[in-house]
């Protein structure tokens, strides 16, 4: 570990090296004024009193700002976010059942839902989607691409825990997405292709701003479709179908290893008006989108022979009437989310306060094409509805904040308190997607349920839901002109585990002109969701056509199921707890008054009690027999179940190094930024210290070390900017478990790919080409590299790792033309 912690403390110092070097050496530094980038742009994130820049900040946050969103061709939030914050990562988890549509984002490696999002301040609503890794946790988090990217002010990316200013979920920090309020009359229309002419569809928005000197509002409408992408060669199994049936004509590839189709709609609206003394303001969102992507190919030759044998409950029948040359379940998801904030804004004296009451709900309704219910023989339909899941959640917000002193800014108090709940609601799908038909019972027996994902099941239904109550007080004070604190504490109650007290503590001394440092150390936690708490992910099966249908799966922690294994001597299922954590900090700012401005950041970030699957307990007869004298629906021949658990710790380290420099060079500006991130994350307690497959997975999956560097040059009507981004290397550990090898196969035990690290470089050119018509044409991995290729999973058809955590498609090119009035 020393060895590589040394090492990445020598690329960091050589990119400050590098651009202080360029700032040494500028031709112009006098001429470094009117600065855009994100060391400059101011944030309230962070901080409950006055807007101060990134520079400027007790603690690391990154802006980025409305120039920088469009300098990128995605439509979705998060790649976009991914290419400008090294902090920030997705991945795409092709066949990965729902996290497809709603990807794992991450800051600093951390859980997805160990991040708060906020929208203009305030906190945004879950998705319905509680994913469920193969490595066995579960989480929930906010969908962020539910949020069109033109209609975005400056994304402020908190890189610090903030539990004790905004409640659960804000351990590895905050990414607070501000909507643009101004004024004008903004189109736009692109279309985008991989340079392999696969993932291509066109994008189009517009965006109304009216604004005077009582009130404002703007609208933004975005609509975006592209096609699936797909680096995939022919399975074993389809292969070896078409050598058996070499009449057929056989899918090659059979299976579309990439991103799924995608098509979505989204609206967003922000407004306000001043009445008097007090304000009004209204914001909010809405979203529709589907999407489909391909499963593992079903063919009459290996794994899924069984589906088209003959079987005595359909004479004359078999699956190879309906699929001759096998199959690939399409997976679709179709989506509606919408949020709405509104408040006012006042004073009592001296007391500046903000009463706010938001609502969200997120609905995620799953569908199955090209695919059977194998048991239902004939009668079996090929498409089905697989059912609905919902989040909907209510937040109350009063906010106060009094000023100490004569000078406004110099000491302020501000409080609050807040009132959150939320409910998870999950609806069974048509009878067919889980039902087991006559060729369940047949000799031999024909699987059950839709091919790919079977429906939720009555077994799976209901609703839960869990509320909370809390109070907050902040207290910053400019102690010298030089010295800065800031303290918060906040108390925070939940229905469902009790209560958490949370603090935090950031200094900042300026001790030369330009030279600051500054350290936090807090406190924060993530409390379990009501879908974690209580709904269980059940599946059935039929042991033998003479048996009756069985339940297996995750049940819920303070269930029936757990209380009577409590019982046995040795186990000890527990009711969920909050996540905590506890945050340090130490950092430099500096700003060198010639264009130049950088920042670094030592942080580290210990976690205890964080959720993990248990282990499987098989139940008994006996056992089984209690169950069913409760007379619960449900409860009846379980053969074994699982919880999730507050189950292991973490210690998560690492350093984060930003820098930027201004100028005027020849008859244009030069801009120049880089960012470092460092991140090494150690499992150090629980079980899955006990076990070096679940933590070489969980401490080496994602790449360590992350980079990004741009340069951009506007003169005249033109802008360039080139950016070169860098991914270290990372381990690929999900498909070395010796059960996951495909017959015949070989796996060394516990041996993962380590892929090397990568370099991507991206390029936008900009032209005006007329006074309000723009044109941009940009591209990303413009040299078109990939990834090494994954050596375990060529059975499946797959080229690269479906566990990747940066894309895997090649290069990809847009263009886009752009209207303002």
């Amino acid at each position: 570990m020393g060895g590589s912690t040394s090492m990445r403390c020598k690329t960091v110092l050589l990119l400050m090296t590098i651009l202080a070097a360029t700032a040494t050496h500028a031709d112009e530094p006098a001429k470094a004024t009117n600065r855009d980038d994100g060391l400059e742009l101011v944030t309230i994130t962070g901080t409950r009193v006055a807007p101060r820049s990134a520079i400027e900040s007790l603690e690391p946050i990154d802006v980025i700002s409305k120039d920088a969103i469009d300098q990128t061709g995605s439509a979705e939030l998060v790649e976009t976010l991914a290419s400008l914050v090294p902090a920030f990562s997705v991945q795409t988890l092709p066949a990965l059942d729902a996290t497809i549509f709603v990807r794992p984002a991450r800051l600093r490696n951390l859980s997805p839902d160990q991040t708060l999002v906020l929208l203009n301040g305030k906190r945004m609503h879950r998705s319905a989607m509680m994913m469920n890794p193969s490595y066995g946790s579960a989480f929930q988090a906010p969908d962020l691409d539910q949020v069109p990217n033109s209609a975005l002010k400056t994304v402020d990316v908190l890189r610090e825990g903030a539990a004790a200013q905004y409640g659960s979920d804000a351990i590895a920090g905050v990414i607070n997405l501000n909507l643009d309020d101004s004024p004008g009359f903004r189109a736009f229309a692109q279309y985008g292709s991989q340079f392999k002419g696969d993932g291509a569809g066109p994008r189009a928005g517009l965006r109304a701003g009216v604004k005077s000197d009582e009130s404002f509002a703007a609208v933004t409408l975005e609509y975006s479709d592209a096609g699936y992408t797909s680096r995939s060669v022919q399975s074993t199994n389809a292969a070896a179908s078409q050598a058996a049936f070499p009449s057929l004509s056989f899918p090659n590839p059979d299976v579309n290893w990439g991103k799924p189709s995608r098509q979505a709609t989204r609206l967003s609206l922000t407004s306000g008006m001043t009445i008097g003394d007090a304000s009004l303001y209204a914001f909010g969102t809405y979203g529709s989108g589907k999407g489909v992507g391909d499963f593992n190919y079903r063919g009459p030759v290996g794994n899924y022979a069984s589906l088209f044998k003959p079987t005595t409950a359909f004479p004359g029948w078999t699956l190879l009437s309906v699929y001759p040359a096998g199959f690939t379940p399409h997976f679709g998801s179709k989506d509606e989310d919408m949020s709405l904030v509104v408040g006012a804004k006042g004073a009592l004296g001296d007391v500046k306060l903000d009463l706010s009451v938001g609502t969200g709900n997120n609905r995620i309704n799953y569908v199955m094409t090209n695919s059977i219910n194998a048991s239902l023989g004939p009668k079996s339909p090929t498409s089905f509805d697989d059912g609905t899941v919902k989040q909907d959640e209510m937040n109350i917000n009063l906010d106060g904040s009094l000023p100490l002193t004569a000078s406004e800014n110099a000491a302020v108090l501000a409080f609050g308190a807040e009132y959150r709940r939320e409910k998870f609601t999950i609806q069974p799908g048509e009878e067919a997607s889980y039902t087991f038909g006559p060729g369940a019972y047949g000799t031999p027996a024909l699987s059950c349920c839709s091919s790919g994902f079977p429906g939720y099941a009555p077994v799976n239904a209901g609703t839960w839901s869990q509320r909370s109550e809390a109070a907050y007080v902040n207290l910053f004070s400019r102690v010298t002109n030089a010295w800065s604190v800031d303290a918060a504490a906040r108390y925070e109650n939940f229905s469902t585990f009790g209560n958490s007290l949370t603090f935090k503590l950031s200094n900042r001394l300026e001790l030369t002109e330009g030279f600051a440092l500054r350290g936090t150390i807090s406190s924060g936690f993530r409390a379990p969701t009501p879908a974690q708490t209580y709904s269980e992910g059940l599946s059935q099966f039929l042991p033998s056509a003479a048996a009756s249908i069985t339940t297996t799966g995750r049940f819920s922690p303070i269930g029936p199921v757990a209380a009577l294994l409590n019982q046995r001597p040795g186990v000890n299922i527990k009711p969920l707890q909050a996540e905590k954590s506890r945050n340090y900090s130490l950092g430099a700012t500096w700003d060198a008054g010639n264009g130049f401005q950088s920042t670094v950041d030592l942080y580290r970030i210990d976690i205890r009690n964080r959720l993990n699957t248990s282990t499987s307990y098989v139940l008994t007869a006996a056992e089984n027999t209690a169950l069913t004298a409760l007379k619960i629906p449900n409860l009846q021949n379980i053969y074994s179940a699982n919880f999730l658990q507050n189950d292991y710790d973490t210690q998560t380290q690492g350093v984060d190094f930003v820098a930027s420099y201004g100028a005027m060079v020849g008859s244009g500006r030069l801009t120049v930024t880089g960012a470092i991130s460092v991140i090494d994350t150690e499992i150090t307690g629980g079980s899955r210290a006990l076990n070096p497959y679940a933590k070489k997975m969980t401490e080496d999956s994602l790449p360590k070390q992350r980079a990004t560097v741009s340069a951009a040059y506007k003169f005249d009507r033109f802008e360039v900017t080139l950016r070169g981004r860098h991914y270290g290397e990372w381990s690929d550990w999900t498909d070395t478990f010796p059960n996951s090898a495909a017959p015949g196969a070989t796996y060394p035990t516990f041996a993962p790919q380590v892929f090397s690290a990568v370099n991507f470089l991206d390029l936008v050119v900009n032209v005006d080409l007329l006074e309000r018509t723009k044109l941009r044409i940009g591209g990303e991995n413009i040299l078109d590299r990939y990834p090494d290729k994954a050596k375990w999973q060529t059975f499946r058809g797959l080229v690269y790792s479906r566990n990747s955590p940066y894309s895997t498609d090649g290069g990809y090119y847009y263009a886009r033309v752009e209207f303002s009035f």
